[in-house]
């Protein structure tokens, strides 16, 4: 059963990296756009002690590429803005 739930909380987080990617095409601030969407990036991200931050976009063989995109968007930008 944890595999499962396991799975839909993936598919929660990639539903939601979806809509964060849409809500990016019309913002109005991205400063503001950054930190909503902040907890959304450390939850699809891991960071091991003294290593860069990775995104943890596959379960198993099954890849979620909303997630993967979001991650490297929100990298991306908030280098811009830093």
């Amino acid at each position: 059963m944890t595999n499962t739930n396991t799975r839909i909380e993936y598919l929660i987080k990639d539903n939601l990296c979806q809509k964060a990617i849409d809500d990016f095409k019309t913002l109005t601030s991205v400063p503001n756009w950054l930190n909503q969407h902040l907890e959304l990036y450390e939850s699809v991200t891991i960071q091991p002690g003294g290593l860069p931050r990775i995104t943890n976009s596959n379960l198993g063989d099954e890849s979620f590429e909303n997630i993967q995109l979001f991650a490297n968007l929100y990298e991306m930008v908030d280098s811009l803005f830093d």
